[in-house]
Order: structure tokens, then C-alpha cells, then sequence
């Protein structure tokens, strides 16, 4: 697992957004439903990396409760993505104080349901690292919840690891091992898991590379 706790055989994952939505004072200016679709995104991503689906949903609002509907169409979306009915979403919202500046929390509660193995894999990266303004701009350089999600229970995939602001080059060698590396920027911020690391079997990647959309780059030993 990535950053991921499992307790009772319950996977929980979280992700957070600051200062990213539609507060005038918000770092990145988008409406309050995309903010909440990467946070979802995210933390969706690292129930995947951990064998496991989501079934419950929590959010911490900040933002305050006219923002709520707009951050659970975010989080609809991502599932509807995956073909997936959303799991009940529960929570609360700071309403005694308004803050300057847009912040969400998801946590998800999940079940395991996949058993990762990464024995005898080829790796990959999938999507390219964003982050900001310019996730918004490239929509078709991020790696697709669904391709993956798809991949994963049919086999194609035999498991997922999720970037982030550390980078790529230091999800590899978590995910893969040390000495390995690829023809990406390694070292800027992959935002919210914008590439995604896979591991697949030899004689899936041709499938593998006809079902996925979005740019993907091997990772390859040194």
C-alpha cells in the first residue's frame, strides 16, 4: 500500500485541497465540483493501489455549506467515471466562520476486493506529471480512473501506485525499487495523482497499451 491503513480488512484512504476552488482568494481559480473530483480522484487512486473499492465516503467541508452539493457532484463524477454507483457520502461543514480561502478532506473507507502482485512485471508510467493551472489545461495527459479501474479487474493491470507533490522519480523507487528510471520528468509534482505507476505482465502490455489513452511511458533499470 501507498498511503494507505487497513484495519479489519477495511482500506482507508484520504486526500485533501486547499486553497484551490472558488473563493476569490483561492491559489487556483475552478469551480467547486472540480476541486472536489481530484481530491476524489486521489484518494479513489489509493484504494485502487491498496486492492481495494470504496464503500463509504467522509468529508470535512471547509468551505462552508453552500459548497456542499458542488463537492458531492465532484465526487459523483469520479465514480460515475468508473461506471461505479457512489457510496454514501456523510460528513460536516464549518459554518460558524467563513474562511478566505476554499479546503476539503475525503476520506474513504473501501473492502479489499484485488490481490496485487507485481512478480515478473513490466512498469509503467501513466499520464504525465501536473499540477495547478495546468491540470485544468491538459485533461488529455491525465491518466483516466476508468482505463485503470477497467485494467485492474480485468486483469490487464496487476496493480497501481499514485504520484503526487513528491514526484514520480520517489513513487518509483517505492513502487518498483531503487535504480530504475524513464524518459518523464521525475522530480516536478504530479498534483493529484495525474501519473499513475502500473506494473503489467509481459504478455498483457499489448493490450494494456491499446486500452489506455493518455500518454504512457516504461520504466526501464539503469
Amino acid at each position: 500500500m501507498r498511503n494507505a491503513i487497513e484495519i479489519n480488512n477495511c482500506i482507508i484512504t484520504i486526500d485533501n485541497s486547499g486553497c484551490i476552488g472558488s473563493k476569490e482568494l483561492d491559489a487556483v481559480q475552478v469551480p467547486d465540483d472540480i476541486t472536489a473530483y481530484f481530491t476524489a480522484r486521489t484518494a479513489i487512486l489509493e484504494q485502487l493501489c491498496a486492492g481495494a473499492v470504496p464503500r463509504q465516503l467522509l468529508m470535512a467541508n471547509f468551505s462552508g455549506d453552500t459548497v456542499w452539493a458542488s463537492y458531492e457532484q465532484g465526487f459523483k463524477r469520479a465514480f460515475d467515471e468508473m461506471k461505479l454507483t457512489m457510496p454514501p457520502l456523510m460528513g460536516s461543514s464549518e459554518s460558524n466562520f467563513q474562511a478566505l480561502q476554499s479546503a476539503v478532506s475525503l476520506t474513504i473507507i473501501g473492502k479489499k476486493q484485488f490481490q496485487r502482485s507485481t512478480e515478473g512485471c513490466t512498469y509503467f508510467v501513466v499520464g504525465e506529471p501536473l499540477v495547478g493551472g495546468d491540470v485544468i489545461a491538459n485533461p488529455e495527459k491525465i491518466a483516466k480512473l476508468h482505463e485503470l479501474y477497467e485494467g485492474l479487474t480485468e486483469g490487464i493491470i496487476e496493480a497501481i501506485w499514485p504520484t503526487g507533490s513528491k514526484g514520480i522519480a520517489k513513487e518509483i523507487e517505492r513502487f518498483v525499487g531503487k535504480g530504475h528510471t524513464c524518459d518523464i520528468n521525475l522530480h516536478t509534482s504530479a498534483g493529484p495523482s495525474c501519473s499513475v505507476l502500473v506494473a503489467v505482465k509481459s504478455h498483457q502490455i499489448k493490450t494494456f497499451k491499446q486500452n489506455i489513452s493518455v500518454p504512457i511511458h516504461e520504466i526501464h533499470a539503469i
